[in-house]
Parts: C-alpha cells; sequence; structure tokens
C-alpha cells in the first residue's frame, strides 16, 4: 500500500493531465476520470497515514499492551474521525456524493447502544453509517467481510477499534466474533451490519430466491417479489442482539447508488448530478421479537419496506 502510493504521487504530474486529456477527448467536460483519479490517490494517502501512524499509537499505547484502554481508543478514534472527514469532503468535491436525509432520520441514528443494520449496494455504502455519525461522540464498530483485511490501514485501525472481520465459510466462529462485539457495546456504541452479506446484484437476487425456497419455502414465500435487495441473513443480526439485550435496532436504507454497482461504473458518472437519499427507522428493544424464528420474521419485514420504499423513489432520479 506504500508502495502503491508512492507511485501514485511520483506519476500524478503524468497521469493528471492524461486523465484530463482523455475526458476531453471523450467530450466529457465534467472530467469524471481526473476526479476519480484524484479520489482513489486520496484513498490512497489516507490509508498509508493509518499505516504509518499505526505503529506510533501502538508504542504509546504501552507498546500494545494499552490498546484497549479508554485513551488509546480515543487516540485510534480521532485516526478514523480525520480519514472518515477527508474521505467524506473529497466524495463530495470530486465524486458529488452528497446526502439527502432529514433531521427524523439523524435523530434516529441517536446512539444508545444501537444496532445499525443497513443495505449494501455499492462499496460507498459501507462508510455511509460513518459518515452519518461523523462528527458526533459516538464508538462505531462494523461487523466486516474478512477480505477487507487485505487493505493494512483498514485492518490495522478499525481492527483495534473493536470492529470484527468475519470469514464468510466459518459460521460459528463468525458468529462468536459478532457475539463478541455485541458484548462490548455500551452508551456511546453503535454495532454496524449488513444482514445480506454481500453487495446486491440482480443475478445474485434470483441464486438467493431459489436457495431459499429450497431450504426455507415459508420464508421463500414471505420475500416474495423482492427486486432491490437481497433475502437478509439473519444469523449474524441474531448473535448481535443476543450478546446486547439493551440495544435498539436502527435500519438504514439508501438510493442514488444503485445504478453504480461498481467502482468504473460511477467514476463515468461523476459527479453525481442526484443526492443520495437517505431514510431511517428505529425500532425499541421491547418492540423486538425475542423468539428466533419470529425475529427473522421481523428482519424479513424490515427489508420488504426498503424494497418498498426504493420503488418509490426510484421513478423520482430517472
Amino acid at each position: 500500500m506504500l508502495g502503491a502510493t508512492a507511485a501514485a504521487t511520483i506519476l500524478s504530474p503524468l497521469v493528471i493531465p492524461i486523465a484530463v486529456v482523455y475526458d476531453v477527448a471523450n467530450g466529457r467536460a465534467r472530467l469524471p476520470s481526473l476526479r476519480a483519479a484524484l479520489f482513489v490517490w486520496q484513498y490512497l494517502l489516507n490509508d498509508s497515514a493509518e499505516i504509518l501512524a499505526a505503529p506510533l499509537l501502538w508504542m504509546a499505547g504501552g507498546l500494545g499492551t494499552r490498546l484497549d484502554t479508554d485513551t488509546s481508543i480515543r487516540r485510534h478514534e480521532r485516526l478514523q474521525r480525520w480519514s472518515v472527514e477527508v474521505m467524506a469532503k473529497r466524495a463530495e468535491r470530486l465524486l458529488g456524493v452528497r446526502l439527502d436525509c432529514d433531521e427524523e432520520v439523524l435523530a434516529a441514528l441517536e446512539p444508545g447502544p444501537l444496532i445499525v443494520c443497513c443495505r449494501h449496494v455499492n462499496l460507498l455504502d459501507s462508510s455511509l453509517p460513518s459518515f452519518l455519525y461523523h462528527g458526533k461522540d459516538v464508538h462505531v464498530r462494523g461487523v466486516i467481510m474478512a477480505e477487507m483485511l487485505a487493505d493494512p490501514g483498514f485492518d490495522l485501525l478499525y481492527g483495534r477499534l473493536g470492529s470484527v472481520f468475519i470469514p464468510r465459510d466459518n459460521a460459528p466462529e463468525a458468529y462468536l466474533a459478532v457475539a463478541e462485539l455485541g458484548a462490548t457495546l455500551d452508551e456511546r456504541s453503535v454495532a454496524v451490519i449488513f444482514p445480506e452479506g454481500r453487495l446486491f446484484r440482480p443475478e445474485l437476487l434470483e441464486r438467493a430466491r431459489q436457495r431459499l425456497a429450497e431450504r426455507d419455502p415459508e420464508r421463500a414465500a414471505r420475500l416474495e417479489g423482492l427486486s432491490h435487495v437481497l433475502p437478509p441473513r439473519p444469523g449474524g443480526f441474531n448473535a448481535l442482539l443476543d450478546a446486547a439485550p439493551t440495544a435498539d435496532v436502527v435500519i438504514i436504507a439508501h438510493v442514488g447508488l444503485d445504478r453504480y454497482p461498481r467502482f468504473v461504473q460511477l467514476t463515468r458518472h461523476v459527479p453525481l448530478r442526484d443526492p443520495v437519499r437517505v431514510t431511517a427507522w428505529r425500532t425499541a428493544r421491547d418492540d423486538i421479537p425475542g423468539d428466533p424464528s419470529r425475529r427473522s420474521a421481523w428482519l424479513d419485514a424490515q427489508w420488504r419496506r426498503i424494497d418498498d420504499w426504493i420503488d418509490h423513489q426510484l421513478p423520482a432520479l430517472v
């Protein structure tokens, strides 16, 4: 990562004019290739800053013996907030990613402890909860797929702050890690999980329908007609709830990134003309079923609500 950052920096005087010439030659007056290149460069710089800061924070944390103290955690959180703030500004100014949400949505996100469930359609929306909590004294922890360990800055920073990286093919180990995260939630903590388990793709939706019809016909009937979200996987959500018995649940839905499931598709259309519309609703813990089967039905109902909300929003974006 450090080598890639150094190469990008050294080659920037060459890459930037090439990107400009390419955009102009293709009639792209808003220079999407240049904007995307600058955004990626910023990501590399942030990641490298996290990598270089990690050993300093490790030494300040008693050579790694006091990384879990409040003082050490707050040092890491300051670095995390800086990184999120910089990337949020670059996403807005370079990519045109603007969030459209009202005070009611922000009020629903008050910590307490809290479990946040978000739909997942694009790599950018994985940072949406962090963007929404930016500027607040809230400890945001995530349930993250183990593939993200390939990013060293992400690994070092988020791992030390209590996020968990779970493997796709080892459910017992994954549930144990998620439960350990849930057990650490307090009044200023938020646990973020993406119950779909992966990015939404139409072809994945069809395969998920087929598997669900074979394994659980009742759930398949309940989720019949979904078109914008994958069926949620209740296992990790249940593990979080059981480990955090006082946590409320917030569901986050968004629309505006659906047309760009891959970053390369997004780069052809930046800066985006329409904002990313966000809605959220909160359910008190006492209103969430305790029985696993009824809780699964409750989660399915939330995902149907997301799907219906997106249906109503999409015509306005065409």
